[in-house]
């Protein structure tokens, strides 16, 4: 089962196990889906970060198997961890000693470079790049083609705008933007 990729409500598509075309009746809605909670393990690219939460809790208290998800064509290092219900998406880099936290996604052409960790329930958009020894915290998005620079340490509940460079630590529940990146506005 692969939930949508879109901000509303998860539209589920039940593929058979060889990969091919969709079962008949293969597209249900939230509510069919958990009605019925057909065989198989989940993988979710809820892009909004609450509700690829709220419906990752769903799954996993149905006892669904949510194992990570990685593109054939993202790179991986044998010695990275991906934890459960990740995503790491196609031409995505993860380096050496790398963890990426439970249900985030990491997208097309963004890179992780070794020994950084991003926490739980974050989502990193297409083109972002992460020096090494990077600790991210967790329920952060990172704007397209951002970037952070080594060794830095960003707290969680951080939203970093498009096009940004992140050149010191982050404390937690803000948004930041620019070049280098600044405070643009608290989070509550």
């Amino acid at each position: 089962m692969i939930a949508s990729f879109l901000d509303v409500a998860p539209v589920f598509v039940v593929r058979s196990l060889d990969g091919q075309a969709a079962l008949p009746g293969s597209m249900m809605s939230e509510d069919e889906y958990f009605r019925e909670l057909p065989l198989g393990d989940a993988y979710l690219g809820i892009g909004a970060n609450a509700a690829r939460e709220l419906c990752a809790s769903r799954l996993r208290a149905a006892k669904v198997n949510m194992p990570p998800c990685i593109a054939p064509t993202a790179f991986v290092a044998k010695d990275a961890e991906i934890e459960s219900g990740a995503v790491i998406g196609a031409g995505a880099v993860i380096g050496s000693r790398a963890l990426i936290g439970r249900d985030t996604i990491v997208n097309t052409l963004s890179s992780v470079d070794h020994d950084c960790a991003l926490g739980a329930l974050s989502q990193v958009t297409v083109g972002v790049t992460f020096g090494g020894g990077v600790r991210v915290g967790a329920n952060c998005f990172f704007g397209m083609k951002s970037g952070v620079l080594p060794n830095r340490i960003i707290g969680d509940n951080v939203q970093v705008m498009a096009g940004s460079l992140i050149s010191t630590d982050v404390e937690p529940n803000v948004m930041m933007g620019g070049n280098p990146a600044q405070l643009v506005k608290r989070i509550a």
